[in-house]
C-alpha cells in the first residue's frame, strides 16, 4: 500500500459525524468537558503508562507515552510526547533526541470543505458518514454507538483489524483499546480522568529537541484533502468505485504495510465511533 492510499485511509477517517447545531464544521469539537487529563496503563508488548492532556474541548491535546519492551534479554525503553493542535502535529522522540513536525491533515479537509456551497457540504457530511462505516466493515470491522460506560462517559465500540477501540462518543478520545494484530498484543486502559484545567508546561516543546518539518507530506496531505473532498461530492465515487479498490488491495499488504495501517488506526482510534450505524 503506497504512503498516498494511507493518508487517503487517514483522511476519511478523520471525516467526522454531522455538525451539531451551531457549530461551524464537521470538525467542531464535542468532548463533554473543556479540560481533562487522562491516565493510561499499557500492557502486552510493551507496557508503561499515558498521559492524556486535553485543552480547548480537544483543540489541544498533549500525550506524554513512557513504555519499555523486553527483547532478548534486553530493555527498549519509548519515551515520546505528541502535542497536537488544529494546525500542527508535534512529534518528539525523548530517547532519541529528534522530534518531527506536519501539518494537521484536518486543517486542509476543513480548508476545502468551507469552499463548498452549503448544498455540497451537506453532501459531503452525507457520503462521508457512510464512507466511515463501509470502509470499517470493508475491512472486517463494526461500529457500534453507545454501548458501554466507561468511567461514568458512554463510550462506542469500534473493531477494525485487530483492533478493538471504545471511545468517549462522538469524539475520537479513547478510554479502552485492545490489540492483537500480527503477534503484536497491547491493551491501552484508562485508569483515571480528571476534569479540570491543565497547565500550559504540558504544551511546552522538550527542550533541547527541534521538531523538523516535512515539506514533502504537507504537499502530499494538501492533494489527498482536495481529492477526498471531491470524492465525497460524488455520492456514488468512493462507494462504488474506491472501496471495491481498497478491498481487493487488503490480502496484498505486506506485514509492513499491515503495521502502516495499524499505526494509522492507532492515531486514529475511536474515530469510527463518530459514525452512524447502518
Amino acid at each position: 500500500m503506497s504512503k498516498k492510499l494511507l493518508l487517503l485511509f487517514m483522511m476519511l477517517l478523520l471525516f467526522p459525524a454531522s455538525a451539531p447545531a451551531g457549530e461551524e464544521s464537521p470538525w467542531e469539537a464535542r468532548l463533554p468537558f473543556e479540560s481533562a487529563t487522562i491516565h493510561y496503563t499499557i500492557s502486552g508488548t510493551e507496557d508503561g503508562s499515558e498521559i492524556l492532556y486535553i485543552r480547548k474541548y480537544g483543540r489541544e491535546v498533549a500525550t506524554y507515552h513512557t513504555t519499555k519492551t523486553s527483547m532478548l534479554g534486553i530493555v527498549i525503553v519509548n519515551e515520546t510526547v505528541a502535542i497536537d493542535n488544529s494546525d500542527w502535529l508535534y512529534h518528539f522522540d525523548l530517547t532519541e533526541k529528534t522530534g518531527t513536525k506536519s501539518v494537521n491533515p484536518e486543517k486542509y479537509m476543513i480548508e476545502e470543505y468551507n469552499k463548498l456551497s452549503e448544498e455540497e457540504q451537506k453532501l459531503v457530511v452525507k457520503n462521508g458518514e457512510k464512507m466511515g462505516v463501509a470502509m470499517a466493515e470493508g475491512f472486517g470491522g463494526a461500529v457500534q454507538q453507545n454501548v458501554e460506560i466507561i468511567h461514568g462517559y458512554s463510550c462506542d465500540r469500534a473493531e477494525m483489524m485487530g483492533t478493538v477501540a471504545y471511545s468517549i462518543h462522538g469524539s475520537g478520545i479513547p478510554l479502552l483499546v485492545e490489540n492483537n494484530m500480527m503477534g503484536l498484543i497491547m491493551k491501552i486502559e484508562a485508569t483515571s480522568i480528571d476534569v479540570g484545567e491543565v497547565a500550559d508546561k504540558y504544551f511546552q516543546f522538550p527542550e533541547g529537541i527541534e521538531a523538523h518539518f516535512d515539506s514533502g507530506s504537507d504537499a502530499v496531505a494538501r492533494e489527498m484533502a482536495k481529492q477526498t473532498i471531491a470524492s465525497l461530492k460524488d455520492s456514488e465515487s468512493l462507494e462504488n468505485r474506491r472501496l471495491p479498490i481498497l478491498k481487493a488491495q487488503q490480502p496484498q499488504m505486506t506485514p509492513e504495510e499491515q503495521e502502516q495501517m495499524q499505526q494509522a488506526m492507532e492515531l486514529l482510534k475511536g474515530m469510527f465511533g463518530t459514525q452512524p450505524q447502518q
